[in-house]
Protein backbone atom coordinates (compact mmCIF):
# COMPACT_ATOMS: atom_id res chain seq x y z
CA UNK A 1 0.00 0.00 0.00
CA UNK A 2 1.41 3.36 -1.03
CA UNK A 3 0.80 6.12 1.48
CA UNK A 4 1.29 9.72 0.54
CA UNK A 5 1.34 12.77 2.76
CA UNK A 6 -1.86 13.93 1.05
CA UNK A 7 -3.70 10.67 1.81
CA UNK A 8 -2.55 10.79 5.44
CA UNK A 9 -3.72 14.40 5.67
CA UNK A 10 -7.14 13.50 4.20
CA UNK A 11 -7.52 10.60 6.64
CA UNK A 12 -6.57 12.76 9.63
CA UNK A 13 -8.79 15.60 8.44
CA UNK A 14 -11.75 13.23 8.14
CA UNK A 15 -11.26 11.90 11.67
CA UNK A 16 -10.93 15.43 13.05
CA UNK A 17 -14.08 16.56 11.24
CA UNK A 18 -16.03 13.57 12.52
CA UNK A 19 -14.91 14.19 16.09
CA UNK A 20 -15.72 17.89 15.82
CA UNK A 21 -19.18 17.21 14.38
CA UNK A 22 -20.03 14.52 16.97
CA UNK A 23 -18.85 16.78 19.80
CA UNK A 24 -20.90 19.68 18.44
CA UNK A 25 -24.00 17.46 18.35
CA UNK A 26 -23.37 16.26 21.91
CA UNK A 27 -23.24 19.92 22.97
CA UNK A 28 -26.56 20.69 21.25
CA UNK A 29 -25.19 22.23 18.06
CA UNK A 30 -25.68 21.26 14.44
CA UNK A 31 -22.91 21.00 11.87
CA UNK A 32 -22.37 20.65 8.17
CA UNK A 33 -19.18 19.72 6.28
CA UNK A 34 -18.30 22.20 3.57
CA UNK A 35 -16.49 21.46 0.31
CA UNK A 36 -16.38 23.13 -3.07
CA UNK A 37 -14.78 26.40 -2.01
CA UNK A 38 -11.68 27.97 -3.58
CA UNK A 39 -8.93 26.60 -1.34
CA UNK A 40 -6.22 28.88 -2.71
CA UNK A 41 -8.30 32.04 -2.25
CA UNK A 42 -9.26 31.06 1.28
CA UNK A 43 -5.64 30.23 2.16
CA UNK A 44 -4.65 33.68 0.91
CA UNK A 45 -7.51 35.36 2.80
CA UNK A 46 -6.49 33.83 6.15
CA UNK A 47 -2.73 34.14 5.48
CA UNK A 48 -2.24 30.39 5.72
CA UNK A 49 1.48 29.62 6.20
CA UNK A 50 3.21 27.92 3.26
CA UNK A 51 3.88 24.75 5.28
CA UNK A 52 0.15 24.26 6.06
CA UNK A 53 -2.61 22.79 3.89
CA UNK A 54 -6.37 23.35 3.72
CA UNK A 55 -8.92 20.59 3.99
CA UNK A 56 -12.68 20.68 4.16
CA UNK A 57 -14.37 23.07 6.57
CA UNK A 58 -17.16 22.48 9.07
CA UNK A 59 -19.91 24.99 9.82
CA UNK A 60 -21.25 24.73 13.39
CA UNK A 61 -24.29 26.50 14.80
CA UNK A 62 -27.98 26.13 15.62
CA UNK A 63 -30.27 25.14 12.76
CA UNK A 64 -33.17 27.42 11.94
CA UNK A 65 -35.02 24.90 9.77
CA UNK A 66 -34.87 21.20 8.94
CA UNK A 67 -32.43 20.18 6.20
CA UNK A 68 -33.67 19.34 2.72
CA UNK A 69 -34.22 15.64 2.11
CA UNK A 70 -31.31 13.89 0.44
CA UNK A 71 -32.38 12.76 -3.04
CA UNK A 72 -32.02 9.06 -3.73
CA UNK A 73 -31.21 8.11 -0.15
CA UNK A 74 -32.31 4.58 0.69
CA UNK A 75 -34.41 4.00 3.82
CA UNK A 76 -32.51 2.44 6.73
CA UNK A 77 -34.80 -0.60 6.56
CA UNK A 78 -33.14 -1.47 3.22
CA UNK A 79 -29.61 -0.99 4.54
CA UNK A 80 -29.57 -2.19 8.15
CA UNK A 81 -29.87 -5.85 9.12
CA UNK A 82 -30.48 -6.53 12.78
CA UNK A 83 -30.01 -9.65 14.88
CA UNK A 84 -28.60 -11.81 12.06
CA UNK A 85 -25.60 -12.02 9.77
Amino acid sequence: MVTTLESINNYSNGMAMQTLMLTAKAMGYDSCPMIGFDIEKLAELINLPEDHVMGAMVAIGKKVKDPWPKPGQLPLSELVIENKF
